[in-house]
This record gives C-alpha cells, structure tokens and sequence, in this order.
C-alpha cells in the first residue's frame, strides 16, 4: 500500500465527518472574500430571518453579495475573533455569525440555535486569486475560515518541519486568507508531531509545539497525533476554544531606543491560542471541579515558561460562569480571588485578566485598599486580583460574608501558603458559614471557642483553592496536592522545566556552568590562644577572607574579563550579566571596587546595583544607599536603567533575585551561597528567551556542581510527595515536652482561660509565663534547656501545619500549641559566644581564585521526590565544641590553602620586601606626582623583579606571568605601598 499525503488527509476528514464536519468540495471556497457563501447565507437564513428579510428589503436580489463584502471588510478591519464573538452590522441589522454553548439549561431557544452551527472541512483549497496554489486543509465555522492545515506524512520522506518550511516561503503572508487575524491558527501535522502558529511572517514566523508532552506517546489505536481531530478540532471543542481561549492580546515590552535616548515602551498585538497544556489543565479542572463540587485544592506544577499567566486568567474566567450542571440556576462560585505573593500587585497578571475580559466590570484588581477588597468581596464581584498580604488586615471586617463560596487562584503557591498570612485568609473568608457561631452567638466555654479557632485554620467545605507553582515544596504538595494511589501526594497537573527547556521556552541555565574555588591561607598574628566555637569561628573566618577588599577585587576582576570578552559581545552587542552577592553590605563594596576597575579599563558602560534602605561600611565610614550609589536621572527606576546600553552589570543581593524578567540577561556571577528553592530560583532569572538568546553563562564562586544540582533536580520534572504527614507525631512531641515538669496542666488551663477571655488583662499571661521560664532556667545541662526549645518550636511548626489540612479537632492540643507559641517568643535568646573581633587577630596569609569546572550540570529524567513533614523526627541541639584558635586556623588551612606551596610563598614575600625596600619607587611614590605616573612606575619595577626570576624559579616565574595571578598581587602589593607611605609622618 502506498500511504500518501492525501491518505492522511482522507484519514483526518472521515473523522471530522463523524463528529458532525461537513466536507465540501474545493469549488465552494470564495477566494476572493475568504469565505463559503453557501454556510455564511444557510446558517443567518436558519437563525436569524428575520433579521436577514430586514436586509432583503434593502438590498434586493444583492442582499447576500453585499453582506458577504460587509462581512470580508469587518474582519479584515476586526479580526475574525472580534467578529464571531460579537458580530457585525449592515444597514441596522445586526447579524451573530455564531452561537456559544449555554453555560446553563435555563436557555431552550438558545440551545437550539448553538446546534446550527454550520462546521465545514475542505480540501486543497484554492486560496489565491493570482495563482492556483492550494492548502492541504481549511475548517470553517458558519463559513468563516478558522483553522488552516498543512500535513506531512512521515513515510513518504516528510515531516512538520516541511509543513513549516512551506509556511514560512510558499503562503505568502499578503494573501487575504494568510493575513493577520483572518483564522485563529495554522497548524502543522505528521503523524508523530503537531505545531502551530497564529501569525504568518515569511521567513520569521514562528512555530510553537502542539504535543501532548516532550514526545506524543503512542496511540494503539493509530497515529499519535490524532488528538489534534478527535478532541482539539470537534465541534464543541473549537467552539470553546473560540469563546474562552482564543485572544487578541496587546502585549507590551520596555525597550531602549536610541534615537530618543531613553527606555520606551513598545506594544505588539499577538493572536494568543492555548498551547495544548494550557487547554488541557483547564478542561480537566473545569470537568473535575463540575463533578467533584465547591471545597477542593488544585496543584498545578507549571514551570516557568508554560504560559501560567494566561493559565490563570483562563481559568479565572472559566469558574465564574461554572454550572455543576446544565439544570443548575446558581453558579458554583460566587467570587474568584486572584492572589499574588508580591506586595505590588502584578501588574502582568492583572493585565492579563484584564484583557481576556469580555463584559466590562468582571474584573476587578484591588489597588486602593483593603476597605476596597472588603467591598468588592461584599458585593460578590466576579474577580478581585490582589496580594496575600491584605488579607490579614481586613480578617476581622470580613465577617459579615453570608455563607458564599470562592474560588481562590494562588500564583506561587509555595510561598504564599506559608505563615499566618494563610490562616488568616482562609479564617477570614470561612466567617458566615452555616456550621460556624453567628455573629452574635456567645460560645458555650472555651473548648467550644478553641474548636472553631481550630476549625477556621482547617479546610473549608466553600472554598476551592488553585495554586499553581513550578516549584512545589513538601508543605504545598500536602496541602494542594492529591493523593494517588501508592499513598503519594502529586500535582493535579504538570508543565515541567524538561519540556519547556526542550521545546525552547526557556533556556537551560545549566548548560554552561563554571565554578571557582578560593584557596588560602591565615596566619595567627598574636602568641595568645583562646578556645572558641569551632563551627562558628571556621565561618567567620572564611567570611573574613571574603570581606577582604583584595578578595573582592580579584573576584571582580574575572567577572570583568569574562563580561569583556563573552557577555557583552552575546544579543548582537546587548548581553547583561547581574552579580549576586551575599549582603547588602556586599552590593556596596562590589560596586566601589567594579566602578573603579571599570573606569580604569575606558569601558563605555557602568554597573548598577540594588539593595533596600541604607548600608553603613565601616571601612569608609560612610552610609550609602541604592540611589546614592547608581545616581539615575529622576523617575528611572533600575529596571528601566539596566536596559539602558550605558548600564549593562547589576549587582544584587536579595532584590531582583526572583520575580525579575530581563531576556537581555545572559549572565550570572555568583558569590552567595543558594540552596533548593533559592537557587532554582535565582538562576532562573537567565531564563528568559528573546530574539538572538541562544545561551546563558554562569560563574559560581561559591557553590559546587553537587549543590546545583541537588538544588534544580526535585524540580526538573514532576515534584511528588512520598507519604503524608502523620498527626500522631504532635503527641510523640506533646510527651517529650511534659517530661521536662516546666508546668502544670492547671497553668496550662489558667493560660487558655486568660487568653480567650477579652474582658481579662493580658497581663496576666506573664506570670504565668515568667515561672516557666524560671522553671527553664534551673536545668543544668545548656543543651537540655536547648532540646526543650527544639521540641517547642517543632510542637509549634507541625500543629500549625497539620491544623491546616486535616481535620484535627483536640482542643487539649490547640491548648498547647497556643501557650507553646507565647512561651517560644518570651524563652530567653540562646547565649552566643561574642567572636566578632576574631578577625583582629589573624592575618591573611596567600590568596588563589582557580576554576574547578566548566561545562553542562545534567539533570536526570527522575521525578523529584520530598518527604513529609518532620519525618526526620525533632532536631536535638548539640553545642558547638570549642578548639583553640591556632588549630582551628589549621584547620582552614589544610581545606582552603592547599594549593599554595611552601616556595610560593618565600617568593612572594622577597617580592614585597624588594617593592617595598625599591629607592626609585619610593621616590616617585613620595614626590609630587599623578596617581597615573605613581601606577606606571610601579608596574615596571614589578616587570622587572618578575623577570629576574625566569633563570633560577621558572615555576614561579610561570604563575606569575599568568595576567589574572599577576594583577592580583601587583593590586595588592600598590595598596599596601601606599598605605605604608600614608603612615609615614
């Protein structure tokens, strides 16, 4: 059998035809207005006659030419979205060019008039009227084209990749039918592939992937992208698709013009179609949330990349007109809240939503106050868009809801349900239900009070939240997560770091990695040992080399090079690089010391940096702040700087670490320690594509490749949880803190008694408290007064936890977990040993910075798993054993020095005593002269004692030729110069 092209296409029709596409010949095609005259004039005669006889007595025998040419301009001015959402006038008749599914069955007359639809599929269809070429495949809906095809089948030679080939060259985008906004979407098709695009641009066009995953899997029963006919292009799924998917989107980017000298805002308008993962976790909550009702959690792990933003507004529309069936007259949910973690409201998110709004007034973001939120959410508006932080604040006035049920949208799940922000929006929105006290009611005693406190943390049978999330942890999958069968928690849905890196969504940040390892040297510079915290003084010494103004200039000196040489040459010329530092305090003296080798160098550009309120460096006894230092012009913020070409290195520390999108960003320095989340995060910030992004750089002069990977392999595909948090602990805690004998169950109760009563003075919480302590206090053993604090705090992290997501009602428990709470806040702070002027007394010895790696971190195709809360039983405290300091240096350095040899350092100190003891230098040093002569000389005296070991240390001579080494020490050897000369009276 020879299996053509054409079978496929014969294939593809005989499935439209079953479910309800009609096939026509090619010859019915109106190439000239891009329509089928015969369905545009049956489905307005069938559904709207009398509308249409209105236009006849107008137009006569050239009623239906007119209305075809009326309705070829409005969508060539409109949009083909435009047109079939709202129609179109002629004359004082309007006409619907199409009717929607009724979201209900209150509507008879409307249910019928969505079943005359007219769904048509044809053939090569002729489309130009210059030439005969023809296209595989068109679908039209009442006779409008919505979706073009071209197919490939993969044994006669061919794949998709021709199908876009033919795209980009042979339909030339001019054609009335290939302009924009004519169809929703191109498809491309193999029989192993789809692709899409809503936009033909030549050459340009882009194709996104329309597979089910990284790869379609196998279909038993045919092709494995028959998907694409049997459940995106039916008819009720192109019908959804045009009325809740499909979007014309204004979308808007900041970008530098030169002519005008500043960052400028650039808008584009985009057709947007759901990608397939995006249709498919919004169809399956939506059917799931119908049969399953009001009072569930959704996780969905969608990664950066996956379109989460346009994810979320979908689905907030969706669940504000959400029957649970077609003979219910009252919609699931009364409101939707969106919520943000950023104090700042999102701005891209609230947009988003905003323009997939099709009825004005259905979206409603909150950007005044939480007075605002309070009346919006009273009024039962449809969506409220705001951040989780104004839900603590208005928890008390939210009282007065009557038994509503919401729908709560959470982006960044895993840092927004985190703390009392989440007991408190889940107490103030449970307020009014049935099973709760009445505003006036009075509790019949305390236990009865304390219930609906547990209650009111627990879950709550009218509330569903949704929280969506690319990096789940163990906390989020428990609470959002659903339990499969093997007893594990799992997301409800997945759009993984894999697939969006592979299908080029987002670029690997993994893929060129290079690591850097400081090794040094300390010398004690007193006689005098002391016994100290072994643990601590080892990290604070290290600390200390890192504070070192030498340290920081030779690590800002790589960066430098590297920036020259590679970054700034990557996007044609625009490539940024940002360097995340430790501290605050790190920002400071990093942008002092690139500002200075920068100006050294001539670069054209300069570096920014950004940290929150002011940083005092005792080294120069100034304070400084963000502004001081960057000194923008008025009203430009560092965002809108960095993208300006004078500006191309930021240094952070915290700010700008997550939630900040820069594509031009193509390089990362690290001098910070990142850890799981935080390091998946912070990376990711190179993510970002753009046009001419190929790849991302990393140099870490901090973390090894075993700490990136561990921090990004949980989350490269799907994150799962292995079991699930046992309550019973709380007791095996509970027990282990009544064995200490600090209280009675009497005081206990007194405490609770206390507290619950509002006609009692707090005060007298703290005697209560105060003979605990003291109690505390008369434990010998430090580290079992430490171990009582442990399981107080562990106590407190797992009631708070496990009241969340089960129904936990033992008053005596919450009793506890109360006193626990205020008794953690009022134990006294452990007693730590002051080493801060540890410092004085050591000496940096050498210095090295030497690459340790370079190349791709590989990520395996596993699922990251977490395991459940506390598993690992309570932490016991174990105290810091003490050493003397000079073993404690020796220690450091054999870790961290022993890459410097014994002859290294000989050489080194003969080369300062010669610098330091040279008459000609010291001359040029003390006279009146530039600091740019003063700079030259030294360099050629230090040429010339470099040299003189080439005969008799060739090996040091080497190390010392090496531009990197070589600069470093002649750094360090002109600042001591000078100091010494600055000294002199």
């Amino acid at each position: 059998m020879n299996y053509t092209e054409k079978n496929l296409e014969e294939h593809i029709k005989k499935n439209l035809n079953k479910v309800g596409i009609q096939s026509l010949l090619h010859t019915e095609y109106d190439r000239v207005n891009c329509i089928v005259p015969i369905d545009l004039i049956e489905f307005i005669k069938n559904t709207q006659r009398k509308v249409y006889d209105k236009l006849v007595d107008q137009y006569g025998p050239e009623t239906d030419q007119k209305l075809i040419l009326r309705l070829y301009n409005e969508v060539s001015t409109r949009g083909v979205i435009d047109c079939l959402r709202k129609g179109i006038k002629d004359r004082g008749c309007h006409f619907s060019l199409v009717y929607f599914e009724p979201k209900s069955g209150l509507n008879p007359e409307h249910q019928l008039l969505y079943q005359k639809n007219r769904f048509t599929v044809i053939r090569q269809v002729h489309y130009s009227t210059k030439n005969e070429n023809s296209l595989d495949m068109v679908l039209f809906v009442n006779g409008l084209p919505i979706v073009t095809m071209e197919l490939k089948n993969q044994l006669t030679g061919q794949t998709i990749s021709d199908s876009e080939k033919q795209y980009r060259f042979d339909r030339d985008p001019n054609e009335s039918l290939f302009q924009f906004k004519r169809v929703i979407v191109h498809f491309c098709c193999d029989n192993d592939k789809v692709s899409m695009t809503t936009r033909l641009s030549g050459s340009k066009t882009k194709f996104l992937p329309y597979n089910k995953g990284i790869e379609n899997p196998i279909n038993p029963k045919g092709l494995k992208t028959s998907y694409l006919w049997e459940d995106i292009l039916t008819r009720e799924s192109l019908l959804d698709i045009l009325e809740n998917f499909v979007h014309v989107s204004i979308e808007t980017e900041k970008v530098y013009d030169p002519k005008q000298g500043k960052v400028v805002e650039k808008k584009k308008e985009l057709v947007i179609f759901p990608r397939y993962h995006q249709l498919d976790v919004i169809r399956k909550l939506r059917d799931t949330v119908k049969k399953e009702g009001v009072g569930r959690n959704y996780l969905i792990q969608h990664t950066t990349g996956s379109g989460k933003s346009y994810s979320i507004g979908w689905l907030s529309h969706l669940l504000t007109s959400l029957y649970g069936t077609k003979e219910d007259t009252n919609r699931l949910f009364d409101s939707i809240i969106v919520i943000t973690d950023r104090r700042i409201l999102d701005k891209q998110l609230q947009n988003t939503i905003k323009q997939l709004e099709q009825t004005n007034g259905v979206v409603n973001p909150i950007d005044v106050n939480s007075q605002q939120l309070q009346k919006y959410l009273e009024n039962g508006k449809d969506i409220i868009v705001t951040t989780i932080q104004k839900f603590p604040v208005i928890s008390q006035t939210i009282s007065k809801l009557n038994s509503k049920t919401f729908g709560i949208i959470i982006d960044e799940v895993h840092s927004s349900q985190s703390g009392e922000g989440s007991k408190h929006l889940k107490k103030s929105l449970s307020k009014g239900v049935e099973e709760e006290f009445e505003e006036d009611d009075e509790p019949s005693d305390i236990d009865d009070f304390i219930r609906e406190e547990i209650r009111s943390r627990g879950k709550q049978k009218h509330i569903s939240f949704f929280g969506f999330s690319g990096t789940p942890k163990n906390k989020t999958l428990e609470l959002f997560g659903r339990k499969d069968e093997n007893g594990d928690f799992v997301p409800f849905h997945t759009y993984t770091m894999k697939q969006s890196i592979t299908e080029g969504f987002t670029l690997d940040v993994l893929e060129d990695y290079t690591t850097i390892q400081q090794w040094f040297k300390l010398h004690k510079k007193i006689e005098e040992d002391k016994e100290l915290p072994k643990l601590k003084v080892m990290r604070r010494l290290i600390n200390f080399v890192d504070d070192q103004s030498y340290t920081i200039t030779q690590k800002v000196r790589i960066i430098l090079e590297q920036f020259i040489n590679h970054t700034s040459k990557k996007l044609e010329g625009r490539g940024r690089g940002m360097v995340v530092v430790r501290s605050r305090l790190h920002c400071v003296r990093y942008k002092m010391e690139m500002d200075k080798q920068m100006r050294d160098l001539g670069l054209p550009y300069r570096c920014l940096v950004a940290f929150s309120g002011t940083v005092y460096d005792i080294d120069t006894n100034k304070e400084y702040t963000e502004n001081s230092m960057n000194q923008l012009p008025s009203g430009v913020s560092i965002s809108d700087g960095f993208k300006d070409p004078q500006y191309r290195i930021l240094i952070v520390s915290n700010k700008f670490q997550t939630g900040y999108d820069e594509p031009l960003l193509h390089s990362m320095f690290v001098d910070k320690r990142l850890r799981g989340l935080q390091c998946v995060q912070t990376l990711s910030r190179l993510n970002r594509v753009t046009t001419g992004k190929t790849d991302t750089f990393v140099l870490d002069f901090v973390n090894t490749t075993d700490d990136i990977y561990e921090g990004f392999q949980d989350y490269y595909q799907k994150t799962i949880l292995t079991g699930e948090t046992d309550p019973n602990r709380l007791y095996t805690i509970e027990t282990d803190i009544r064995k200490f004998n600090l209280y009675t169950e009497y005081e206990l109760q007194e405490f609770c008694e206390i507290f619950y009563d509002n006609g009692k003075p707090q005060e007298l919480l703290q005697p209560i408290l105060n003979r605990v302590i003291q109690n505390w206090g008369r434990i010998e053993d430090p580290n079992d007064r430490e171990n009582f604090r442990s399981r107080v705090q562990s106590y407190i992290r797992l009631y708070g936890y496990i009241s969340q997501i089960i129904s936990f009602e033992d008053v005596q428990l919450e009793k506890l977990y109360v006193f626990l709470k205020y008794l953690n806040k009022k134990l006294p702070k452990r007693e730590q040993e002051n080493i801060e002027d540890i410092t004085s007394l050591v000496d940096l010895d050498s210095f090295r910075l030497q690459e340790t790696f370079s190349g791709k971190i590989k990520l395996e195709s596993k699922d990251g798993e977490f395991e459940p809360l506390g598993s690992g039983g309570p932490l016991t405290f174990v105290e810091d054993e003490k050493d003397i300091l000079s073993v404690i240096i020796k220690r450091i350095n054999e870790i961290y020095g022993e890459k410097i040899t014994v002859e290294d350092k000989i050489d080194l100190e003969n080369m300062r005593n010669r610098v330091m003891n040279n008459d000609q230098l010291q001359k040029v040093m003390t006279g009146d002269n530039s600091e740019s002569n003063k700079k030259h000389k030294f360099d050629e005296v230090m040429n010339d004692i470099v040299l003189s070991y080439v005969n008799n240390r060739l090996d040091f001579y080497n190390k010392m030729e090496d531009p990197k080494i070589k600069n470093f020490i002649g750094d360090l050897l002109y600042t001591e110069l000078k100091k010494n000369i600055t000294k002199r009276p």
